[in-house]
């Protein structure tokens, strides 16, 4: 998909590709990010839980109001963010709280029914709205699941493949042998360390270090005659040819 994409908008891949190639952020430091936004969101969470009662059933709080609500928003947007069903369970434990206090007597602790409707709401927009996930990321599931059940593989078994003029053919160590035609090629993706063979619905990783036999020249000149796209994977960009 993301070839004919590049196909139909090369200007915006090629901004995409721009932006990918910035810096990212460590992933220590994104872990130490996260860490921090979920200690904060529960702590403005139970601060607005502390707060906002007494705001509710103390006349003239206009300062108490003021602040729970500040620390109900931090938390919920900290928690919503990190923590999303941490923030629904505690929400609508929350919710029904008030909502038994008011219960239990509802002459003095009326005004808290708007206050458990505020979690209750929260409770359940953080439980039942689905975060968006990336197409592909079940699409790849599906593939690593089901990549023991290769006709032509077993588990870890060692492989040797062997590019002759007419087909690719895959040995294990378990005797199985299959031969792809070249015609079955989809793409080669090639990266610094890797050929990624696309065929038959199927994919093969190879290591270039696992070659024992020509150059990786040689192999490269060799498919690239034998199959229609080669994509070059640079800098987490793509030169097609």
């Amino acid at each position: 998909m993301e070839f004919v994409s590049r196909a139909v908008c090369p200007k915006l891949w090629a901004a995409t590709d721009r932006l990918n190639r910035t810096k990212k952020t460590p992933a220590a430091l994104r872990a130490r990010r996260r860490r921090k936004g979920q200690i904060l969101g529960l702590v403005n969470w139970i601060m607005a839980l502390l707060l906002l009662p007494t705001a509710f059933l103390t006349p003239d709080s206009l300062l108490l109001s003021i602040a729970g609500g500040l620390c109900l928003g931090a938390g919920v947007v900290e928690l919503w963010r990190y923590l999303p069903k941490t923030l629904g369970i505690l929400s609508l434990l929350a919710g029904i709280f008030f909502l038994s206090a008011v219960l239990g007597d509802p002459d003095e602790m009326a005004i808290l029914v708007y206050l458990a409707a505020q979690y209750l709401i929260v409770a359940l927009a953080s439980l039942l709205v689905r975060r968006r996930r990336d197409p592909f990321e079940r699409a790849a599931r599906k593939v690593l699941a089901g990549r023991d059940r290769a006709d032509f593989a077993a588990g870890k078994a060692d492989m040797q493949v062997i590019f002759s003029e007419e087909t690719m053919t895959v040995n294990t160590s378990g005797n199985a042998s299959a031969q792809f035609p070249y015609t079955d090629f989809k793409q080669v993706l090639e990266t610094q360390d890797l050929l990624l063979v696309i065929f038959d619905k199927r994919f093969l990783i190879l290591q270039k270090k696992d070659l024992t036999a020509g150059t990786v020249s040689d192999l490269r000149d060799f498919l690239k005659e034998r199959v229609e796209h080669w994509v070059e994977i640079i800098d987490n960009g793509l030169l097609g040819s």
